[in-house]
């Protein structure tokens, strides 16, 4: 069997673009606190029918004691009102990057309606920047389909306990990218590399001193969508409300759309 490794970042710890020193941000724990109740069932969401169908009864078949609800998109959920109460949510992005943002859009989806409830990510990419992508997304863990239907199990398993999940084999080809020049300390130019296209986009709206209200009607998205990515574009920043975010990349960029 391959080696996993569970991982936790450190209180107060942020992700600098250098895939090492991300990787460094993150260290085994075993003394995470547990969820002690028992679980209510596993949400997966898959486009794909046949790949919806096929994994949903390998799950039910390993693991019997959990139900398992499978569903076709976040948006039929999202529509529906009616959000299923999961233990753990797998969305299966197949091949497509986390930097298309119609992705980055449904993670956040999925966080404003089930904020308590870990996400696990299944997908076809296994390179380190999606990884790290994931994970300042708010994924628990990062499942790729390279691993076993074993291993898998016990990565749902482990996130469901209260783990997060990164495969070894990332570590160690962050710390081969360390030594070479692709991976270099960030510069006022690309201070928003971090950021997903829908990030950037409610980012540009925020200096432009736009409402939730109006972000969310512009932007074709709910209001609790906007107010998910403005939660992230705060963690990144590091800043303690929505004005400190403006004056902060204001600083950084000023060419850019600033608030009025």
């Amino acid at each position: 069997m391959a080696p996993t490794l569970s991982l936790f970042p450190r209180a107060g710890a942020t992700f600098a673009p250098s895939l090492r020193d991300s990787a460094q941000n993150w260290v085994t724990s075993l003394d995470q606190p547990l969820n002690s109740s028992s679980p209510s069932l596993v949400l997966y969401i898959d486009a794909r029918s046949l790949s919806r169908e096929c994994f949903s009864e390998r799950l039910a078949y390993h693991l019997p004691e959990w139900p398992i609800e499978p569903a076709s998109s976040v948006r039929e959920l999202e529509s529906s009102g009616n959000w299923p109460r999961a233990s753990v949510v797998i969305l299966n992005i197949h091949g497509a990057s986390l930097n298309i943002p119609e992705v980055a859009e449904d993670i956040a989806v999925i966080a404003a309606a089930a904020p308590n409830t870990p996400l696990l990510l299944l997908t076809d990419l296994d390179e380190p920047r999606e990884v790290i992508r994931a994970i300042h997304l708010g994924a628990r863990g990062y499942l790729s389909t390279n691993l076993s239907i074993q291993q898998a199990i016990g990565v749902i398993r482990l996130v469901e306990q209260g783990g997060t999940y990164i495969p070894l084999s990332i570590l160690k080809a962050c710390e081969w990218a360390d030594h070479t020049s692709s991976c270099r300390p960030p510069t006022e130019k690309h201070a928003f590399v971090g950021f997903s296209p829908r990030q950037l986009q409610v980012l540009k709206a925020l200096r432009q001193g736009k409402q939730n209200k109006v972000i969310a009607y512009e932007l074709g998205m709910c209001e609790s969508t906007v107010k998910v990515h403005i939660r992230h574009i705060m963690k990144k920043l590091n800043a303690r409300n929505r004005t400190q975010v403006v004056s902060m990349t204001n600083a950084l960029e000023p060419d850019l759309p600033k608030q009025t």
